[in-house]
Formats: C-alpha cells, structure tokens, sequence
C-alpha cells in the first residue's frame, strides 16, 4: 500500500473530483481522508468551488446564447471545450486552474458584451453668441467651452453669421491634434449647427482648444475645458 501525506493529496485533489486518478494512487487517496480532517476539509472546500464555478459557467451560457449571435456562439463553444478540464492531453496544473479560469474566462466576456463601448453623452455647444477670433486667446467675459471624457454626440450651436455648409472640427492641444471630426452646417432656426461625433474617452482632463472651420477656411478657435 501507497501511503500518502496532506501535501501529495492537496496536488491530487483536483484529479481525484474529476474521478481522474489511477485505481493505486486513489486507495491511498481516500485511505489518507477518511482519518485526516484537515483534508477532508479542503476536499470538500474544493468541491464546493468548482461546483460554484460551472454554475456560474451554466448562467453566463444562458446569457451569452440570448444575446450572442451565431459566430460568437461557436466561439464561446470552442472556449468552453479548451476550458473544460477533460482532455487527456491537459496539464495537471491547467486542470487544478480550469474550472476556475473557465468561470473567471467566461465572466469578463459577459461583461464587455455589456459595456464593450465607451460611454455615450448627448451634449450642446452653443457659440452662437462668442465673438468670432482667429487665435487661442479668450475674449474677456466668455468661459471656455466644457466637456467630458466620453463618446460625445456633439450639437454644436455656430457664431451668428457662419454660413450652412460642410465643417470640420479639430480638437488640439498644444500642436497635438487629439479628436477630429466633420459634419454639416444647417440652420436650425437662423443659427447655423452642426451635429458630430467627438470621441473624447481617452482624453486626458485639462484645457484643449476646439478648432473649427469651413471648407479649408481659416481657423476658428475656441478654448476647452475636459473634466
């Protein structure tokens, strides 16, 4: 008879679950339990564990199969095998971590289906009433313009007298133009404005400057403010 001590059974225990070991090492196996309370503990510690980890596996696949389509189903299938622990091939330390890992896997892909986009923002400039200037300066009495870090639906409201037509838009700081955009003019009503999609969600907070222009015309500046 093969005698076994806590540390040997604590490296089998997972393959000892998954009903895995060899008929000698398991007679020893469950010899060393049925008088060691201390593994009987941490044996039962460890079932308890992976029969958590595969229902949480089991509700993430009830949820991915609701919102995920075809080709992604058949990724999360392919994942879910490489995962699962019962290839022969597999080694001892991937199989003691699979359960886990596969849960753990699993559970961050469930996430970023939810939040796989940054967050949104619906926001409104209005420069109707800003004195036209060409230059980063700011004209006493007018605040710089404010924004958030986020994907920014932008409608932004021109200075009285800017002509409908295609604009682009340039976010900079120092020479570094950081977001950019195009989008065309309208009047809505008697003020030229336009509507654009600014991504500001990697930016850093700190003061930019908002360029705008008309058909390759000159700049019109305009100082920001990112919180």
């Amino acid at each position: 008879m093969t005698f076994m001590n806590c540390r040997e059974l604590k490296e089998l225990a997972t393959e000892y679950l998954e009903q895995a070991l060899p008929g000698p090492k398991r007679a020893a196996f469950e010899e060393h339990l049925a008088e060691c309370a201390a593994c009987q503990k941490y044996v039962a510690d460890m079932r308890a564990l992976i029969a958590s980890s595969q229902d949480l596996g089991n509700r993430i696949d009830a949820e991915w199969r609701t919102r995920a389509p075809a080709t992604q189903e058949t990724f999360f299938e392919d994942l879910q095998a490489r995962t699962s622990g019962r290839r022969a091939a597999e080694h001892s330390r991937y199989r003691k971590l699979a359960p886990v890992a596969a849960a753990t896997v699993l559970a961050i892909i469930a996430a970023l289906l939810i939040h796989e986009r940054p967050r949104q923002k619906s926001l409104t400039i209005d420069l109707s009433q800003w004195l036209l200037f060409r230059g980063p300066e700011q004209p006493p009495g007018q605040h710089p313009v404010q924004l958030e870090r986020a994907r920014l639906n932008l409608t932004i409201r021109l200075p009285v007298g800017e002509e409908p037509g295609e604009y682009e838009i340039a976010l900079s700081r120092g020479e570094t133009v950081v977001a950019q955009a195009k989008g065309e003019g309208s009047l809505e009503p008697h003020i030229t404005t336009l509507h654009v999609m600014l991504d500001c969600s990697s930016l850093k907070a700190g003061a930019y400057v908002l360029n705008i222009r008309q058909d390759q015309g000159s700049w019109s500046q305009y100082p920001v403010i990112i919180q």
